[in-house]
């Protein structure tokens, strides 16, 4: 994906991630690495873990570079411990990266070389505020336990960060009500990249006849599931679950269980696990209802589904709620906790065959927030900070 904002000189850039497994960060992570390797940057992914590999990152032709190259020993020691040493030798311009425990990498790798001379420029994106998503980190364990220490942790990656990108207004308002004495900093570091990574189908691609199934997509350990188990135990259509979930855990086993029960009452439930991109789009255009009744600081899902001409319905409190008009939004998201809110409003949009207007109206705002919109706003940043 060239852009107008190609550049003509040698500028390094490293995108930190903590694993390689398919995920929303992930996909941004891979996606701007390939831009700007497109763009005239000389652009690198590296992963905390060595988890197995996503098709995408090869798929894009990028190899991971692996801070840990085994994912038992990562797992213990990330957040004490880092071999960095690769990256190093790559004399990075400019970091990005991408929650914790990337940001902990970013510092740790600027400061070393900064010590030999090397300036180097940190953009932190923040997707979660106080989230260390490596199971089985002793790190992590005690950030969990001592909250107090992670805000001070996330506090200085703030202020040490030139660039803070942040993916929706939910995740801002989050920051400032988490460190409210940065207030004035983060207002001025900070900047909103909404992680816009769908690609909008044709319009002559849509479906008109939708198949009668509802949708959901996405890590299958979110509150959103164990709501959505709530609202299937009073309705009689079927739902496609699809997305991945470590075997190991408890969030997982315990989400298989429920609906499992609720497949042996009767319920018509699918699990389709670690779908490829082809079938997660043909799962989106015939949806008849793509549902996410949990909060996310964006939810990535969502605006798929909503690039495929599948009508949503979401939490109104998740970030992909500020891009929606204010006519979907009233008519698109509620409360998450109200269940019965939810059982009604899916029953008016399916007996009342609403799901292909209210998809092609999805499908409109997808015009202005997609991968290409995002890249060129992503790109533009970039090019402020090598000037």
């Amino acid at each position: 994906m060239t852009s107008k904002h190609k550049i003509n000189k040698i500028v390094n850039v490293v995108s930190i991630i903590h694993n390689t497994q398919p995920g929303g960060v992930q996909r941004v992570a891979a996606l701007e690495t390939d831009a700007l390797n497109k763009n005239g940057y000389k652009s690198f992914l590296a992963s905390i873990l060595k988890t197995k590999e996503w098709s995408l990152f090869n798929e894009l032709n990028i190899e991971p570079i692996y801070l840990f190259n085994n994912e038992m020993v990562g797992r213990l020691l990330s957040g004490i411990f880092f071999n960095i040493g690769n990256l190093k030798k790559i004399e990075p311009d400019v970091v990005i990266a991408h929650n914790n425990p990337g940001f902990q990498v970013a510092h740790n790798l600027k400061r070393k070389l900064e010590k030999e001379g090397k300036k180097v420029f940190i953009i932190s994106y923040i997707h979660d505020s106080l989230v260390y998503p490596i199971a089985g980190s002793v790190f992590g364990k005690f950030l969990h336990i001592f909250k107090g220490q992670f805000r001070k942790l996330e506090q200085r990656n703030i202020l040490e960060s030139n660039i803070v990108l942040v993916n929706s207004n939910a995740t801002m308002n989050r920051l400032l009500e988490v460190h409210k004495n940065l207030e004035d900093i983060i207002k001025k570091k900070s900047t909103i990249l909404y992680p816009t990574t769908n690609v909008p189908i044709t319009k002559d691609k849509l479906v008109v006849e939708k198949k009668n199934y509802l949708l959901i997509v996405g890590r299958i350990d979110h509150e959103a599931f164990y709501n959505l188990y709530k609202i299937i135990k009073n309705l009689d259509i079927p739902l496609v679950i699809a997305g991945y979930g470590h075997p190991y855990n408890p969030n997982f086993k315990k989400i298989r269980e429920l609906f499992n029960s609720l497949r042996k009452e009767g319920k018509n439930i699918k699990f389709i696990f670690s779908p490829s991109d082809e079938e997660l789009l043909e799962l989106y255009r015939n949806a008849s209802l793509f549902v996410y009744p949990g909060h996310e600081n964006f939810n990535m899902s969502a605006i798929e589904a909503m690039s495929a001409g599948c009508p949503i319905l979401v939490a109104n409190t998740s970030g992909v709620c500020e891009i929606l008009p204010h006519k979907l939004r009233d008519e698109l998201t509620l409360d998450k906790k109200d269940i019965q809110l939810w059982v009604d409003k899916i029953k008016e949009i399916i007996e009342n065959d609403m799901s292909y207007e209210l998809g092609y109206e999805c499908w409109k705002v997808t015009q202005k927030y997609n991968l290409y919109t995002h890249i060129e706003k992503f790109l533009k940043i970039l090019n402020e900070v090598i000037k």
